[in-house]
């Protein structure tokens, strides 16, 4: 490339990081990592702290979409220390924000909603609309998941209304999908359904995988509810393509969850036997 041609070895290593992202929203984890970690080496070499700080962000987001939230967050502490050693407020503010995501997962609401506070304070302090959509957005599922959903609302649409101001269309893709959830908890499955349907075209448009599977599980789900039994599981078994196709950790284990509520006996291997054969009365369904 030119960048390697001239020797701008700082450009180079943001070059690789950035191409690094394009596979990771493809799903492409093994080769997001590749272009990652070549990064990170020229960051090092040339001593570029911000973009080192940065890289070492983006490693943790895909150890943590395969589960691997120890490491992870080993990855996320390292990019802390760098961003807050040189000031760089706009990676504080974003890494925070990840690493209250590992709690969450882990279900400490308390450690991540403290994360999520320090990440919004500074992403309002210096103007950063994106990164406060995000976590707007995740501030309202903390709220969710303690049962108070006029909280979890407000904080939804706050984080709406800044993500269509910005154009930001892959937070926009989330927090429909999340808003979608609350009208579906207090049983109004029509609404619910319009917001996952909102979710799952702007997912599509944008080729957001990991995004496109939550959806299209939470739409099988309404579909569930109605009685839409076929419907329901051809989405699950979409669903189970895809992330057994990439390695979604999260999104394989909610399927094992949900295999087990249903009484499928076997966990993943029931939606792997229920997609081969509907594979084999819809060769088409293949594709």
């Amino acid at each position: 490339t030119i960048r390697q041609e001239i020797g701008d070895k700082s450009g180079e290593g943001a070059t690789l990081n950035n191409i690094s992202q394009i596979f990771k929203v493809r799903g492409d984890y093994e080769t997001a990592l590749d272009y990652l970690k070549k990064s990170l080496t020229i960051q090092q070499e040339i001593g570029d702290k911000y973009g080192e700080g940065t890289t070492l962000n983006n490693i943790s987001q895909i150890f943590k979409v395969r589960g691997d939230y120890e490491t992870a967050l080993d990855y996320l502490k390292k990019s802390l220390a760098i961003q807050q050693e040189i000031g760089d407020k706009y990676g504080e503010g974003t890494t925070l924000n990840n690493i209250s995501q590992i709690y969450d997962a882990r279900g400490d609401y308390e450690t991540a909603l403290d994360y999520l506070k320090k990440s919004l304070t500074i992403q309002q302090e210096i103007g950063d609309k994106s990164g406060e959509g995000a976590t707007l957005n995740n501030i309202s599922q903390i709220f969710k998941v303690r049962g108070d959903y006029e909280t979890a609302l407000d904080y939804l649409k706050e984080s709406l209304a800044i993500q269509q101001e910005i154009g930001d269309k892959s937070g926009e893709g989330t927090t429909l999908n999340n808003i979608s959830q609350i009208f579906k908890v207090r049983g109004d499955y029509e609404t619910a359904l319009d917001y996952l349907k909102k979710s799952l075209t702007i997912r599509q448009e944008i080729g957001d995988t990991a995004g496109l599977c939550a959806t299209l599980f939470n739409i099988g789900h309404i579909h569930w509810q109605n009685n839409e039994t076929e419907q329901a599981l051809q989405d699950w078994i979409t669903v189970y393509r895809i992330a057994k196709q990439i390695g979604l950790a999260q999104v394989l284990h909610a399927l094992e969850q949900l295999a087990e509520n249903l009484g499928l006996p076997g966990g993943l291997e029931s939606w792997e036997t229920l997609m081969q054969q509907l594979e084999t009365h819809n060769p088409q369904d293949k594709s």
